[in-house]
C-alpha cells in the first residue's frame, strides 16, 4: 500500500477530492491509501509517511514546494483532471507516477 497525500490550499476542494479518489481506489482495488492536508497543516512527520505527494494547481507553486524540504516525489495535478474531481484520472495518475500497474488497467 502506497501514501499518497494531495495537498491543496482549499480544505473543502482537497476533501471533496478526497472521497472521489478514496471510492475509486477501493473500487478499482488500487494499493493506494489518500489523505488530503493544505500548506498549513503539514508537518515533517506527515511528509516523511507519504510515498508520493499530488499538489492541486493553486497550490503547485515554487515557494511553497521549496518549503516543504522534503525527499518524497512532488508531482503537480493536472488541470483536467482537478478542475473535474476526476477520481478514477487521479488514481490512474498517481499509479502511474508510483510505477504499480498499467494505466489501462485502472
Amino acid at each position: 500500500m502506497k501514501n499518497v497525500l494531495l495537498l491543496s490550499g482549499n480544505e473543502n476542494s482537497s476533501h471533496l477530492f478526497l472521497g472521489e479518489a478514496k471510492r475509486t481506489a477501493e473500487t478499482r482495488h488500487a494499493p493506494l491509501c489518500f489523505k488530503a492536508a493544505v500548506m498549513a497543516d503539514l508537518t515533517p512527520e506527515l511528509l516523511a509517511d507519504q510515498d508520493l505527494i499530488l499538489l492541486a494547481p493553486q497550490t503547485a507553486n515554487a515557494a511553497d514546494t521549496a518549503a516543504m524540504n522534503t525527499q518524497v516525489p512532488t508531482v503537480d495535478i493536472p488541470n483536467d483532471i482537478y478542475g473535474w474531481l476526476n477520481g478514477q484520472a487521479l488514481v490512474k495518475f498517481a499509479c502511474g507516477k508510483l510505477n504499480l500497474v498499467p494505466a489501462a488497467a485502472i
